[in-house]
């Protein structure tokens, strides 16, 4: 896409919408605008999985309840408790009570769960947050210090609720100022007898820290719950005391020591409950402890990466509409919005991260249709404007494209645009058709070629001059192909041909040696685009022999008939010089001469100008036996005076022909003068008219010196003589054999030089038959 494109008003608006969309979707993103799809759709992506083997619950359940009376218990129970798990021998222990406060009534059972618990497993208690009150800042509770000093750590039990009121993450440190104590979970690992230090994960919160009298919390994940409430193993409180458990039960396993009873511990709803049932609180410290040891905690994503990466499928389906077409655009639109939530859920259920993909998708959602309506209301707007102004345009032959204000016949506003194109594209259809039939029926060899040289159009004329069977099949091939093979206009010459175009030149058909006239002349679009050349081609032929005629003609006026006037003006001038003035005798015989001689020049031009215009309409069926007899008798008498005999001799039957019968006449007489001009004195020519099947044919034969073979093609053509054997040359305009030509074709017929023989020659005529009826001539004169 070049640069102007991209400063198109439909890319502009892009522009706008793309900013408009990416502004929405980085608030709606930034602001957690969608949080309660984004929470469902965590709630349905969290992966499931199967239960630690070396996590147990030792859990404060409605049975112990039940046998050991109300909650709080005694500490001696708990004591009693401790011991008994590290007599089953227990790895580490968390025990989620809270003992912040001394039993006054029975201090000794603080001293026995104190010995306990210091004798015990590694053990780790809880602390507890007392909030701000009058008079009070936020404090932490520590347990009291016989049991702070037992243990092993001390962590913290909090967990976060969402928006919703579930919990689904929970922070690895808090405390006042700085987050210096670990969660229960951690503090539980890190209790392990040759445990590693734990590695915390999570997103950190490092903008509160060192504020006086402030909660701060650090390093919060998503926690992985494995299933759903009582997934994890659980043991009974009263059955552990009683000692009626298994102790490959308790060996070598966390031992987790909470309530669950209802009405007893903290219970929360998670992305697990479900049928009412919340998760003990315990049981979600369980679900954390696993998520450490596994590494399987979910990471949030900070707000900025949250937005950040909200804002590359909205950019790429933006660019997809605009560089697409609709319906690929809306596939992939579609495939960006599938990927975007697969990418979503994808991290999520690999534990890597959770990306709430809510804004983006809504924006995925609205951006198609949003974005259909500009491209519509654009194209509107296009359609309006061009649709005024073609109705504003008339052509030739078609009718006009009716205003968008004058077509009501469709309701819809869509179809009144689509109505409106479908004149228009009709009106297109009958453009090109007039073109093409404009093209097709021109007289001269037209070819259209496109920028690069091929044929997109070309005519019937073109395909006969170029003998291609079909004109359509001219197209789409190089115009060179048949510019070169016929009139030697290669490529290179066709390019500067259609540089410098309009242009013309002369060239001549390598087939026939017919002349032809070529020009080039561009066309263009409505913005002066150069979109390729037009090339027609005709054939000049005719007018190069009409020329070349009108050049002998103009011969002959200034030589042949110049030169008797000049003479006649020259004896006028000499008769007024007594000194050099000719006898009259003389100048009579001179005058007739000279007359004579013009007279026949302007009877034989006349004659010959007469043929050629000759109208065949005005032809008439007649006897050709009668045109040969007024030949004949024309002649007789030339021949007599030279001594020549005419033997004459024509069928019993009628000859009938449709044609002039004086310029039969006149031909016949031009072959019977040429032949007695030629022929010596006491020879004899022979006339004879004869039939065969559908043609007639006069021949005239001769005992002259003959005409040279090499000659013979040229004895018909204007202003030759001097033709023949004989050194002399009897005179003469050279027209009486032209005019035999002319009235031969203007008769569908022909005439030729039969024979060519060292002796005499004789020349045929042969004309079409009508009909034949019997009628005679004399057989014979002579």
């Amino acid at each position: 896409m070049n640069a102007a494109r991209w400063r198109h008003p439909v890319v502009r608006q892009w522009y706008w919408m793309l900013a408009a969309l990416l502004v929405a979707t980085a608030v709606a993103s930034y602001s957690a605008f969608f949080w309660r799809f984004d929470l469902s759709l965590y709630d349905a992506a969290l992966p499931t999985g199967a239960a630690p083997q070396d996590v147990v619950i030792v859990a404060v359940d409605d049975a112990s309840i039940a046998e050991l009376g109300r909650w709080p218990w005694r500490r001696a129970l708990h004591a009693a408790l401790i011991d008994r798990l590290s007599e089953f021998g227990a790895k580490a222990i968390a025990l989620d009570f809270l003992l912040t406060e001394p039993d006054l009534e029975a201090p000794q059972e603080d001293i026995a769960l104190a010995q306990a618990l210091s004798r015990g497993p590694p053990t780790v208690l809880p602390l507890s947050v007392a909030m701000p009150d009058a008079g009070h800042p936020i404090h932490e509770v520590l347990p009291i210090p016989i049991f702070a000093q037992a243990v092993t750590a001390i962590g913290h039990a909090h967990l976060e609720l969402d928006r919703d009121g579930v919990v689904r993450s929970v922070f690895l440190r808090e405390g006042i100022r700085t987050p210096e104590h670990p969660h229960l979970a951690v503090a539980l690992l890190a209790s392990e007898p040759g445990a590693a230090p734990v590695r915390l994960q999570g997103a950190r919160h490092p903008d509160l820290a060192g504020a006086p009298n402030v909660w701060v919390r650090d390093y919060q994940i998503l926690i992985p719950f494995l299933g759903p409430p009582g997934h994890f193993k659980q043991v009974s409180y009263v059955d552990v005391l009683r000692g009626s458990v298994s102790s490959s039960d308790i060996r070598g396993k966390l031992v987790l020591v909470g309530a669950t009873a209802q009405g007893v511990g903290d219970a929360y709803p998670t992305p697990r409950s479900g049928g009412g049932r919340d998760m003990a609180g315990i049981e979600v410290t369980a679900n954390v402890l696993q998520a450490l040891r596994s590494g399987n905690a979910i990471q949030p994503l900070p707000r900025w990466a949250t937005t950040l990466f909200a804002l590359l499928p909205v950019a790429a389906a933006a660019l997809a509409l605009l560089l697409l077409a609709p319906r690929h655009s809306l596939l992939v639109v579609g495939g960006i919005l599938c990927a975007t939530l697969g990418a979503s859920v994808l991290a999520l259920r690999s534990g890597v991260c959770w990306w709430p993909p809510s804004a983006p998708l809504a924006t995925l959602l609205i951006i198609y249709p949003l974005w259909s309506w500009r491209r519509l209301e654009a194209t509107q707007t296009f359609f309006a404007l061009q649709f005024g102004s073609l109705a504003n345009e008339h052509f030739p032959l078609l009718s006009r494209i009716p205003a968008p204000s004058s077509t009501q016949r469709p309701i819809d506003f869509v179809e009144q645009r689509i109505e409106l194109l479908r004149h228009a594209i009709e009106r297109l259809r009958s453009v090109r058709r007039l073109l093409a039939d404009t093209v097709s029926n021109l007289p001269d060899a037209t070819l259209l070629a496109d920028a690069e040289g091929r044929v997109v159009l070309a005519n019937p004329a073109a395909a006969a001059m170029f003998g291609a069977p079909d004109y359509r099949e001219m197209e789409d091939k190089p115009v060179d192909a048949y510019l070169f093979a016929r009139i030697g206009i290669d490529a290179a010459r066709f390019s500067a041909l259609s540089a410098k175009a309009p242009c013309t030149l002369e060239a001549t058909l390598a087939a026939g040696g017919r002349h032809t006239l070529i020009r080039a002349v561009p066309f263009r679009d409505s913005g002066q685009r150069r979109l390729g050349t037009i090339v027609a081609i005709a054939d000049i032929t005719e007018l190069r022999v009409a020329q070349r005629e009108r050049d002998d003609v103009l011969r002959f006026l200034s030589h042949d008939m110049k030169s008797p006037a000049s003479s006649l003006l020259g004896l006028a001038q000499l008769q007024r010089d007594p000194s050099r003035a000719l006898p009259p005798l003389e100048l009579s015989q001179r005058l007739d001469l000279l007359a004579q001689r013009l007279l026949t020049l302007v009877d034989g031009f006349v004659s010959l100008a007469r043929a050629e215009s000759t109208d065949p309409l005005a032809f008439e069926d007649f006897d050709l036996r009668d045109a040969v007899q007024d030949a004949y008798d024309e002649v007789w008498a030339t021949a007599q005076a030279r001594n020549v005999n005419i033997l004459a001799r024509v069928p019993e039957d009628s000859v009938i022909v449709h044609g002039d019968r004086q310029l039969l006449a006149r031909a016949i007489i031009n072959l019977l003068n040429n032949a007695v001009k030629f022929s010596p004195d006491t020879s004899a020519v022979q006339l004879t008219c004869q039939t065969d099947s559908d043609e007639a044919s006069i021949k005239v034969t001769d005992e002259g010196p003959g005409v040279a073979p090499e000659n013979a093609p040229l004895l018909f053509q204007r202003f030759t003589r001097g033709l023949h054997r004989s050194a002399v040359d009897p005179g003469g305009a050279g027209l009486g054999l032209a005019f035999v030509r002319v009235v031969a074709e203007k008769h569908a017929g022909r005439v030729a030089i039969e024979d060519t023989q060292a002796h005499g020659a004789v020349f045929r005529m042969v004309l079409p038959v009508v009909d034949a009826n019997a009628s005679r001539l004399p057989t014979e004169s002579g």
